[in-house]
Parts: C-alpha cells; sequence; structure tokens
C-alpha cells in the first residue's frame, strides 16, 4: 500500500520522502481504500464522495489553518515528482524523459493529459517551475531544485526539444 511504500522511501531518502500521518490514521481506522471499504472516498453509489473522516484527519494537520488550493496543491504532488524524475535522469538510471513520464503515467497513474511529468514540465516552463520550487522551500529539501532543472531553467533546454517547435507554433 502507499503507507508502506511511503515508509521505505522515507527511510531510503529521509531529506526527500516524507511521510503523512494521515494514512497512519486512515490505516489505523481501517480505511484501506475502494476493495476493502472506504478510504479517501466512500463508494456508495455511482459517484465516489470524499470520506467524512478525512476531513476531520486534514483539519488536525493544516499548518496554520490554512488549506492549500488550486496551483498549490498540484506543486506540491507535482515538483517532488518532477524533481525524483530528474534525478534518475542524472543518476544514469534512466536515460530517455519518454521512459521516466511512461513509468509515471502507467505506473502511478500519472494523468496522460499532461504527457507525463518532464513533458509537464517542459509546457509549464523551468524557470516558472523553478519560481514556484521556491515558494515551498520552507516546506524542505524535498523542494530544492536539482542541477537539470537550475540548467533547463538558464538555458531554455526542454525535455523534449521537439516540443519547442510544438509550442512556438501554439503561441
Amino acid at each position: 500500500t502507499a503507507l508502506y511504500a511511503g515508509r521505505v522511501l522515507a527511510h531510503a531518502y529521509p531529506d526527500r520522502a516524507v511521510p503523512t500521518p494521515l494514512l497512519e490514521e486512515l490505516v489505523r481506522a481501517g480505511h484501506l481504500g475502494h476493495k476493502a471499504g472506504p478510504g479517501f472516498r466512500m463508494h456508495v453509489g455511482k459517484q465516489p464522495e470524499p470520506n467524512p473522516m478525512l476531513a476531520q484527519i486534514l483539519e488536525k494537520y493544516r499548518a496554520g489553518g490554512k488549506a492549500p488550493e488550486g496551483e498549490e496543491v498540484t506543486d506540491r504532488l507535482f515538483l517532488p515528482m518532477l524533481l525524483e524524475a530528474t534525478r534518475v535522469l542524472e543518476g544514469g538510471i534512466v536515460r530517455d524523459p519518454s521512459d521516466v513520464d511512461m513509468g509515471l503515467i502507467l505506473g502511478t497513474g500519472f494523468p496522460p493529459y499532461r504527457g507525463g511529468i518532464l513533458r509537464w514540465c517542459d509546457t509549464e516552463g523551468a524557470g516558472k517551475i523553478l519560481d514556484r520550487l521556491g515558494r515551498l522551500t520552507a516546506l524542505g529539501k524535498r523542494f530544492e531544485p536539482t542541477e537539470t532543472l537550475t540548467r533547463h531553467a538558464r538555458t531554455g533546454e526542454l525535455f523534449y526539444p521537439m516540443s519547442k517547435v510544438i509550442l512556438a507554433s501554439a503561441s
């Protein structure tokens, strides 16, 4: 489950993987997800509904009582993923950005319409992403930019060089 995978990642990368107490509480309460009952959502009718217990748990962990909204939610989810994707490229673990993107789409359910995390970065622009990371530095090292992302922002380099042609023609 996500809880146990999170523990393994937190042990391996304590500076970048921060386990959430939210999952601990949901599992402790027996809220294991769709196949075993409620999880993040309640599956009562055709459309899943938010689990009311989740709101109670979230309230305890909100920093300053303020819930993140809009782009901040996306950034908190996507930016650590993007940074890890750049690390596997930097480390030579994966050579081709499309392999990373396909792995995230098929393996984690990353939204396919975004083309993968690295294509998403090309579309958003590495410079804008660096600015957004800057707003999240207080949340820890997991939001520190990598050399690759910093270089892309400085030089305009893309993970998918043909994107430059496509993006230029769209504007």
